[in-house]
């Protein structure tokens, strides 16, 4: 706090006097002391403050600019009111400045400067980590050890300060020197918590390193906030002195004393949508072709890939998010994941995704940080050694959407996590005494490559990739992207991507050139229908203002086609109500595109269409619909075979408790299970550890 005269401070008093007084800021004070302790703050409009200018010249701005000394001397104005239970007791009053206005005090993180030190700025993010609520040293009463008076010290953060000399005139005309002792039962406290908030992934340009800030919070405000809530802080920037063990550094860090914060409850990040754009979104809502449009807008250098594209438009759309009576949750986000062959374009995708998603976080399986994709309790230098909890990718996209790529390279402890994470969209951490649970309602598009660097289009999506089926079956969609040989499609796609490297390479000449008025006749192929920030808004319009529901017409030819599809197989189950969701959930996407409050017919036979081609592709067994290979990996038929199997094992094992293989195949022959299933079942038996084998010719049942 910069230091003034006594008579500056008595005005700067009398100045807080007189605007209590003139907008009848005495109730709410007079209120506060019969609430105090258990209240602490009085709230304060800046706009009250602003409007006092014409009273006191530049008075708001002078808190802006010195809020410590200012908001200190108020404060100390309104606990004059407050009842003192001890003699320790400060009469802490907190003021809590509101509708603080964006100019001159919004700050991003990486814009912080040595010109902000000292002053009152507001700072948007996300809140990475933060530490337990711990009792802070406020007043201590130390007692001298010679005479035994109690000498009352303030205390700032940092060190603590002891007493110079006892405040007893007579100990101290008897010795020099005296040693205290702190008294905690006599002394006062007060509450305070670190956090670390990080800037908004949606507003970082491509590439760039999200910067971070550490925040302290004091009193009522603390135990509020935690990670993955979205908030606007504001606060007094303070500087603190680095060192290199006893040597003080002339570098300082920075970090944020909080004043006040708000928490973002919006779903979609607020971006700014004028009428003009409103009129233009409403105009091109109304195009029949709108979600053709979309998906042609969605990296248009890579060649077709309709079905992808026009599943991807769904996602960033996504359905809607039902609460029910009884608290049940119905999520409304749509997972998709891509398994396929290297240089199908699946990274690619991803990235241009999140750019133009209105909330994007892009990820790698395997975190590099110890939160990996969802969430940890951590112990490092922020916590000053005890544990913290730092949210992962899922958490830090909430309300959002998250793009992971090399997904089946994911650790452990996240594949765990990520079931609760895709369908209940929480995070649950129990580790070191935190427990905790964090919101990630978040869609994900994912993408996995196959184990053996190309996908067999003989084997099962279970075998090709390192990921558990019931993980697997939480995707609403699931793509199969195989580079097959094709002449004619080989040829479209080679004259496609020579025509981009081209149109890229005229763009790079004209640059060198500054050269930017030509016309380049093959650009059109490659240029969006629609701009990346048109989307970023249309996107954000339509999540924020369109919850669509079933038409009767949508609802008959869902529940039909569910109904028709269940009862095909034969000795199989086609699909299973979590495909009847999914469908629901692309149809509502369909009919948002639209800006439409009625879910259609034909929204649904999109959907409908999606859904079907996804299961043709990864759970189709001798042309019938099998769900069970999507959930096991093997069908319904093939589960039977291997249990058979494991029974003849278990009939032939000898005294050594194993098996002859050819006896084992010649009996599964004869009981009508084909040779080459049942070495498909034995193979299957052994990747799932049931049987193994002890020597050549030699198998047997582990209990």
């Amino acid at each position: 706090m910069m230091s003034i005269g006594e008579e500056e401070a008595d005005l700067i008093k009398q100045h807080w006097s007189d605007f209590f007084s003139k907008y009848n800021y005495r109730t709410a004070i007079n209120f506060l002391s019969t609430q105090y302790p258990d209240e602490k703050s009085l709230k304060v409009s800046f706009k009250d403050l602003y409007d006092f200018d014409s009273d006191v010249p530049l008075f708001s701005s002078n808190i802006l600019q010195s809020p410590e000394l200012y908001l200190g001397i108020g404060e100390s104005l309104v606990s004059e009111n407050m009842p003192q239970k001890r003699v320790a007791d400060s009469r802490r009053v907190n003021i809590r400045l509101t509708d603080l206005p964006d100019k001159g005090v919004a700050t991003d993180i990486r814009n912080i400067r040595s010109y902000h030190v000292g002053t009152l700025i507001s700072v948007n993010g996300i809140i990475r980590k933060n530490t337990e609520v711990l009792p802070r040293l406020q007043n201590a009463a130390f007692e001298c050890q010679v005479c035994g008076t109690i000498n009352y010290v303030k205390q700032e953060r940092g060190r603590q300060d002891e007493p110079v000399r006892c405040r007893n005139e007579e100990c101290n005309l008897d010795r020099t020197k005296t040693r205290f002792k702190l008294i905690t039962g006599e002394s006062e406290f007060v509450d305070v918590e670190k956090i670390e908030i990080q800037e908004n992934p949606e507003t970082l340009d491509g590439g760039a390193q999200p910067q971070r800030i550490t925040v302290i919070l004091e009193d009522d405000l603390t135990g509020r906030l935690f990670p993955g809530d979205r908030v606007i802080i504001d606060g007094i920037l303070k500087a603190e002195q680095k060192r290199a063990g006893t040597i003080l550094l002339t570098e300082f860090n920075v970090y944020l004393y909080t004043i006040n914060y708000r928490k973002e409850a919006k779903e979609v990040e607020n971006i700014h949508i004028t009428e003009e754009d409103e009129e233009a979104i409403v105009e091109l809502s109304r195009e029949p072709n709108i979600i053709e449009k979309f998906a042609s807008s969605i990296a248009p250098t890579i060649f077709g890939l309709e079905m992808v594209k026009t599943s991807l438009v769904l996602q960033m759309f996504g359905g809607v998010r039902k609460t029910m009576r009884d608290g049940t949750t119905i999520r409304g986000d749509i997972h998709i994941l891509m398994v396929g062959d290297p240089g199908t374009a699946k990274s690619q995708l991803l990235r241009y995704m999140t750019e133009i998603s209105p909330r994007g976080v892009f990820a790698f399986g395997r975190g590099s940080s110890a939160a990996g994709l969802t969430a940890a309790a951590v112990r490092d230098d922020f916590g000053e050694g005890r544990w913290t909890l730092e949210a992962g990718a899922l958490v830090l996209a909430d309300n959002g959407f998250a793009a992971i790529d090399e997904l089946d390279k994911m650790d452990d402890r996240d594949t765990a996590a990520m079931h609760e994470a895709m369908e209940q969209q929480t995070v649950t951490i129990s580790k070191a005494g935190i427990m905790a649970t964090l919101k990630s309602r978040c869609s994900i598009l994912g993408a996995a490559n196959p184990k053996f660097g190309r996908y067999d289009q003989n084997k099962t999506i279970v075998d090709q990739i390192d990921f558990p089926p019931p993980l697997l079956s939480r995707f609403d969609v699931i793509f199969k992207m195989v580079d097959v040989p094709d002449r004619n499609n080989d040829s479209r796609l080679a004259e496609h991507i020579l025509k981009a490297h081209r149109v890229g390479e005229i763009f790079r000449s004209l640059e060198q050139n500054e050269l930017s008025d030509v016309e380049i006749p093959e650009e059109k192929g490659f240029k969006p229908p629609i701009e990346k920030e048109m989307i970023r808004k249309y996107v954000s319009y339509a999540k924020s203002r369109i919850f669509p529901r079933l038409s009767d017409e949508a609802i008959s030819l869902l529940k039909d086609e569910y109904v028709t599809t269940r009862n095909t197989g034969t000795d199989s189950i086609p699909i299973t109500a979590r495909q009847l969701e999914s469908t629901i959930r692309l149809a509502e996407a369909a009919a948002k595109a639209r800006l439409s409050a009625i879910v259609s017919y034909n929204d649904a036979l999109l959907a409908k269409k999606i859904v079907d081609y996804y299961l043709r592709d990864v759970s189709t067994s001798n042309g019938e619909l099998n769900i069970d290979i999507l959930y096991t990996g093997m069908s319904s038929k093939q589960r039977n075979e291997a249990e058979k199997v494991l029974d003849i094992i278990k009939e032939l094992k000898d005294e050594k408790k194993v098996a002859d293989i050819e006896e084992v195949i010649r009996v599964a022959i004869s009981r009508g299970i084909t040779k080459e299933n049942v070495e498909t079942a034995i193979t299957k038996l052994k990747n799932q550890g049931q049987i193994y084998e002890p020597g050549y010719g030699k198998i047997g049942v582990i209990k």
